[in-house]
């Protein structure tokens, strides 16, 4: 069942155009953050507990350094350049939050992230749009 899943997955990757790439990404951040929030939120009283928030932290965190890394400058100009700062920021926000075990912070972040992400699909909702016209 998982082999379906995983390949269900990877194919949706493979035939994804970049915009949808950027939304997975964002969608799995976002979710990473949720579970993360929620673990602490249930509290850290087992080992296994604190592992399970360091590593969706963590993964958030690779997947906005990955975000922030993909960024071009010479098209996006002062959209690169914003987005490169807030990316920064969350990154630092977040490991703030893993060591302090804040779920604000985390919160905030993912308030954030979904705002970024309803940004992006109206740009894919406009690109559909004016495809049809």
């Amino acid at each position: 069942m998982m082999q379906m899943i995983n390949s269900y997955i990877e194919n949706q990757v493979r035939n994804a155009d970049p915009l949808e790439l950027v939304l997975m990404l964002y969608n799995k951040a976002i979710s990473c953050l949720k579970i993360s929030k929620k673990t602490i939120e249930e509290g850290l009283t087992e080992p296994e507990q604190v592992k399970k928030k360091a590593e969706n932290l963590s993964r958030a965190t690779e997947i906005l350094a990955y975000l922030q890394g993909s960024l071009n400058f010479e098209k996006g100009q002062e959209i690169a350049k914003n987005l490169n700062e807030i990316y920064e920021t969350l990154i630092n926000e977040l490991v703030k939050a893993n060591m302090e075990n804040d779920t604000e912070i985390i919160a905030k972040s993912i308030e954030i992230l979904e705002d970024l992400k309803k940004a992006w699909e109206d740009v894919r909702c406009k690109i559909v749009n004016s495809k049809k016209s």
